[in-house]
């Protein structure tokens, strides 16, 4: 590999967020005191990453748990999805990210894909 390859992939590395860190964006997601308008779009910005992570590793897998395969399709429906405008629609779409990603987790958790999260 060269150097630039090895930076890159050093770099990709740092910004990954544990499955830790995954649970506790998707508690700020579900949370039942709604974030503030200056959180939101950092919190949908991780769930955004998070819903991606999860998707590619039951992709890499090769999962074929029919509840896992309908969550990532709607995990990649709902990355696609900008931000709406008003802070209500806001909350919404961090709840539907949340609840998925969460949903996902659970499930890549019971197919022991990933190992159990705390």
């Amino acid at each position: 590999m060269s150097i630039e390859m090895l930076t890159r992939l050093s770099e990709a590395l740092r910004k990954m967020r544990t499955l830790s860190e995954v649970l506790d964006d998707i508690g700020d997601a579900l949370d039942p005191q709604p974030p503030t308008a200056d959180d939101v779009a950092y919190i949908h910005e991780r769930l955004r990453g998070a819903l991606e992570r999860l998707a590619t590793i039951a992709t890499a897998a090769e999962v074929k748990d029919p509840d896992v395969l309908r969550l990532t399709a709607r995990a990649a429906e709902l990355q696609d999805v900008e931000l709406p405008e008003d802070h209500r629609g806001q909350v919404a779409h961090l709840r539907r990210q949340g609840a998925v990603a969460n949903d996902l987790l659970e499930r890549l958790t019971a197919t022991r894909t990933i190992r159990q999260v705390a």
